[in-house]
């Protein structure tokens, strides 16, 4: 995993992602089947893992606690994904001669979008109004952009003439500094 992380995903994937892909390595993949010599990785292997994501995947951490003990399917298929990219690229490079990825973990249930509350609405708002930034926090619900999104915004993405904005760069945190990339849209 590390080699298809630094060599491959890190140059292919956006900056934004390395995060987070860094993420499901060190606290899933690794743990749980890292010890597993890429040549004997089978599809059982990766099935028995994606369960266990499922049932008790969830990483110990302060802001876990009362969270169900299972990770959503859409995250075990997240990892999925990461995995099934690493093994067909190992499968590429003729290091591992069938690709044990076929396994996959289980569709993602519906389920209904939660919203604010009226109350949780008016003190989300109110408290915008108090600090300064109702503005951006009222553009953030009724555009419905993403933090980076939102802080990534300038003058020259608003025409407010025909009432429209422009999303064309986002910001993410890297290395504890603010970066900006531009949108590809």
């Amino acid at each position: 995993m590390e080699v298809w992380f630094e060599d491959y995903a890190k140059v292919k994937v956006r900056p934004s992602s390395h995060q987070t892909y860094r993420g499901y390595i060190d606290n899933h993949i690794n743990p749980n089947i890292g010890d597993i010599p890429l040549e004997k990785l089978t599809s059982l292997d990766l099935q028995k893992f994606y369960k266990k994501l499922l049932t008790k995947g969830r990483v110990d951490r302060l802001e876990a606690k009362g969270q169900p003990r299972g990770l959503s399917a859409k995250m075990a298929r997240n990892i999925h994904q990461i995995l099934s990219s690493a093994l067909k690229l190992a499968q590429k490079q003729q290091i591992i001669l069938t690709n044990p990825a076929r396994a996959t973990p289980s569709k993602d249930e519906h389920r209904e979008m939660k919203t604010l509350l009226v109350a949780q609405l008016t003190s989300f708002l109110w408290e915008g109004r108090e600090s300064g930034v109702f503005e951006v926090h009222y553009l953030e619900l009724a555009a419905g952009l993403r933090r980076g999104e939102l802080l990534s915004l300038q003058w020259e993405d608003i025409d407010l003439e025909r009432g429209n904005l422009r999303v064309r760069r986002q910001s993410f945190h890297r290395n504890s500094t603010l970066t900006k990339t531009f949108l590809k849209k």
